[in-house]
Protein backbone atom coordinates (compact mmCIF):
# COMPACT_ATOMS: atom_id res chain seq x y z
CA UNK A 1 0.00 0.00 0.00
CA UNK A 2 1.35 3.37 -1.01
CA UNK A 3 0.17 6.24 1.49
CA UNK A 4 2.02 9.24 2.65
CA UNK A 5 0.20 11.78 4.56
CA UNK A 6 -0.34 15.53 2.97
CA UNK A 7 -1.52 17.13 5.94
CA UNK A 8 -4.92 18.36 4.90
CA UNK A 9 -6.92 17.77 7.53
CA UNK A 10 -9.09 15.79 6.19
CA UNK A 11 -9.33 12.86 8.42
CA UNK A 12 -9.10 15.43 11.35
CA UNK A 13 -12.56 17.10 10.09
CA UNK A 14 -14.43 14.05 9.12
CA UNK A 15 -14.47 11.63 12.39
CA UNK A 16 -15.04 12.26 15.95
CA UNK A 17 -12.06 11.00 17.59
CA UNK A 18 -12.35 8.21 20.14
CA UNK A 19 -9.86 8.30 23.51
CA UNK A 20 -8.86 5.92 26.50
CA UNK A 21 -7.54 6.86 29.24
CA UNK A 22 -3.77 6.37 28.63
CA UNK A 23 -4.90 8.54 26.01
CA UNK A 24 -6.25 11.27 28.01
CA UNK A 25 -2.97 10.82 30.37
CA UNK A 26 -0.71 11.32 27.53
CA UNK A 27 -2.15 14.48 26.49
CA UNK A 28 -2.42 16.03 29.48
CA UNK A 29 1.02 15.49 30.77
CA UNK A 30 1.82 16.64 27.26
CA UNK A 31 0.06 19.77 26.97
CA UNK A 32 -0.45 20.70 30.55
CA UNK A 33 -4.04 20.49 29.84
CA UNK A 34 -6.71 19.34 31.56
CA UNK A 35 -8.63 16.05 30.30
CA UNK A 36 -11.77 18.89 30.35
CA UNK A 37 -10.36 21.34 27.99
CA UNK A 38 -9.68 18.67 25.04
CA UNK A 39 -11.95 15.56 26.02
CA UNK A 40 -15.89 15.65 25.46
CA UNK A 41 -18.53 13.05 25.82
CA UNK A 42 -20.78 12.65 22.68
CA UNK A 43 -23.87 10.07 23.35
CA UNK A 44 -23.38 6.89 21.73
CA UNK A 45 -27.20 6.88 20.93
CA UNK A 46 -26.65 10.26 18.60
CA UNK A 47 -23.85 8.98 16.54
CA UNK A 48 -23.99 4.47 16.79
CA UNK A 49 -21.79 1.57 17.57
CA UNK A 50 -18.44 2.28 17.38
CA UNK A 51 -17.09 -0.80 18.59
CA UNK A 52 -15.40 1.29 21.19
CA UNK A 53 -16.01 0.97 25.03
CA UNK A 54 -18.88 3.69 26.40
CA UNK A 55 -19.37 4.94 29.90
CA UNK A 56 -22.66 5.27 31.64
CA UNK A 57 -22.72 9.47 32.93
CA UNK A 58 -24.96 10.65 35.42
CA UNK A 59 -28.03 11.45 32.51
CA UNK A 60 -28.61 7.52 31.71
CA UNK A 61 -27.17 7.67 28.27
CA UNK A 62 -24.10 5.75 27.54
CA UNK A 63 -21.34 8.17 26.03
CA UNK A 64 -17.97 7.84 23.93
CA UNK A 65 -15.23 10.15 25.06
CA UNK A 66 -13.73 12.36 22.17
CA UNK A 67 -11.55 15.17 21.33
CA UNK A 68 -13.27 18.66 21.19
CA UNK A 69 -13.91 19.78 17.62
CA UNK A 70 -13.64 23.62 16.66
CA UNK A 71 -16.75 25.03 15.30
CA UNK A 72 -15.02 24.79 11.61
CA UNK A 73 -15.07 21.09 12.59
CA UNK A 74 -11.36 20.33 13.13
CA UNK A 75 -9.84 18.70 15.84
CA UNK A 76 -8.96 21.44 18.39
CA UNK A 77 -5.24 20.08 18.28
CA UNK A 78 -5.17 20.53 14.67
CA UNK A 79 -3.23 24.04 13.81
CA UNK A 80 -2.74 25.92 10.14
CA UNK A 81 1.09 26.45 9.58
CA UNK A 82 2.26 27.58 6.05
CA UNK A 83 -1.41 26.27 4.68
CA UNK A 84 -0.97 23.11 6.18
CA UNK A 85 -2.67 21.30 8.94
CA UNK A 86 -0.31 20.40 11.65
CA UNK A 87 -0.99 18.05 14.40
CA UNK A 88 0.39 19.79 17.69
CA UNK A 89 0.29 17.10 19.48
CA UNK A 90 1.64 14.61 17.14
CA UNK A 91 4.03 12.66 19.44
CA UNK A 92 1.43 12.23 21.70
CA UNK A 93 -1.73 11.95 19.57
CA UNK A 94 -4.36 9.69 20.34
CA UNK A 95 -4.02 5.62 19.26
CA UNK A 96 -6.56 5.64 17.10
CA UNK A 97 -5.11 8.65 15.13
CA UNK A 98 -2.02 6.48 14.61
CA UNK A 99 -3.16 4.36 12.17
CA UNK A 100 -5.01 6.57 9.65
CA UNK A 101 -6.10 5.91 7.00
CA UNK A 102 -6.07 2.10 7.98
CA UNK A 103 -7.93 0.65 10.71
CA UNK A 104 -6.99 -2.74 12.23
CA UNK A 105 -9.24 -6.29 12.85
CA UNK A 106 -8.42 -7.66 16.12
CA UNK A 107 -8.20 -11.04 16.50
CA UNK A 108 -5.36 -13.87 17.01
CA UNK A 109 -3.89 -12.60 13.59
CA UNK A 110 -4.07 -8.67 13.66
CA UNK A 111 -5.62 -7.41 10.03
CA UNK A 112 -5.08 -3.77 8.75
CA UNK A 113 -7.52 -2.14 5.80
CA UNK A 114 -8.46 1.09 4.62
CA UNK A 115 -11.07 3.03 6.80
CA UNK A 116 -14.47 3.20 5.52
CA UNK A 117 -14.10 5.96 2.88
CA UNK A 118 -10.75 6.67 3.34
CA UNK A 119 -10.36 6.44 -0.34
CA UNK A 120 -12.63 9.09 -1.18
CA UNK A 121 -11.14 11.72 1.37
CA UNK A 122 -7.96 11.07 2.15
CA UNK A 123 -5.28 12.56 -1.27
CA UNK A 124 -2.54 10.38 0.18
CA UNK A 125 -3.78 7.53 -0.32
CA UNK A 126 -1.76 5.86 -3.45
CA UNK A 127 0.97 8.28 -3.01
CA UNK A 128 4.81 8.13 -1.34
CA UNK A 129 6.68 4.61 -1.04
CA UNK A 130 5.04 1.81 -0.37
CA UNK A 131 4.44 0.99 3.45
CA UNK A 132 5.69 -1.43 4.78
CA UNK A 133 2.66 -2.23 7.75
CA UNK A 134 4.78 -4.02 10.50
CA UNK A 135 4.89 -1.02 12.51
CA UNK A 136 1.33 -0.46 12.56
CA UNK A 137 0.84 -4.25 13.06
CA UNK A 138 2.99 -3.92 16.51
CA UNK A 139 1.36 -0.53 17.12
CA UNK A 140 -2.31 -2.49 16.98
CA UNK A 141 -1.49 -5.37 19.13
CA UNK A 142 -0.77 -2.53 21.47
CA UNK A 143 -3.84 -0.54 20.94
CA UNK A 144 -5.42 -3.75 21.55
CA UNK A 145 -4.32 -4.74 25.16
CA UNK A 146 -4.90 -0.52 25.52
CA UNK A 147 -8.31 -1.05 24.66
CA UNK A 148 -8.65 -4.02 26.85
CA UNK A 149 -7.41 -2.09 29.74
CA UNK A 150 -9.93 0.92 28.94
CA UNK A 151 -12.81 -1.55 28.73
CA UNK A 152 -12.10 -2.91 31.79
CA UNK A 153 -12.00 1.11 33.32
CA UNK A 154 -15.03 1.85 31.11
CA UNK A 155 -16.66 -1.21 32.90
CA UNK A 156 -16.20 -0.94 36.28
CA UNK A 157 -16.86 3.33 36.15
CA UNK A 158 -20.51 2.11 34.76
CA UNK A 159 -21.02 -0.29 37.64
CA UNK A 160 -20.68 2.42 39.84
CA UNK A 161 -22.72 4.33 38.25
CA UNK A 162 -25.30 2.05 37.61
CA UNK A 163 -25.12 1.22 41.83
CA UNK A 164 -24.71 5.08 42.75
CA UNK A 165 -21.55 5.23 43.99
CA UNK A 166 -20.65 7.96 41.85
CA UNK A 167 -22.54 10.90 40.72
CA UNK A 168 -21.84 9.97 37.30
CA UNK A 169 -20.78 13.73 36.07
CA UNK A 170 -17.74 13.71 33.06
CA UNK A 171 -15.88 15.41 35.18
CA UNK A 172 -15.83 12.78 37.91
CA UNK A 173 -15.35 9.90 34.87
CA UNK A 174 -11.91 12.36 33.94
CA UNK A 175 -10.63 11.76 37.56
CA UNK A 176 -11.15 8.24 37.70
CA UNK A 177 -10.13 7.46 34.02
CA UNK A 178 -6.54 9.24 35.04
CA UNK A 179 -6.44 7.66 38.04
CA UNK A 180 -6.85 4.50 36.00
CA UNK A 181 -4.43 5.76 33.74
CA UNK A 182 -1.93 6.01 36.10
CA UNK A 183 -2.35 3.05 38.22
CA UNK A 184 -3.90 4.01 41.32
CA UNK A 185 -7.04 2.38 42.70
CA UNK A 186 -9.86 3.34 42.31
CA UNK A 187 -13.09 2.13 43.96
Amino acid sequence: MRFKCLLCGECCRLYWVPVTHVDLRRIAEGTGLKPRDFAAPIPKDAVGEWGVPSILLSDGRRHYVVLKKRLDGLCIFNKLSDGRFICSIYDRRPSSCRFYPFVYIPGDVVRLELAKDAERFCPGIGRGPVRDLSAEAEAAAAREAEMDSYREVADRWNRLVASSKVGGTFDEFLEFALAAARGLKFN
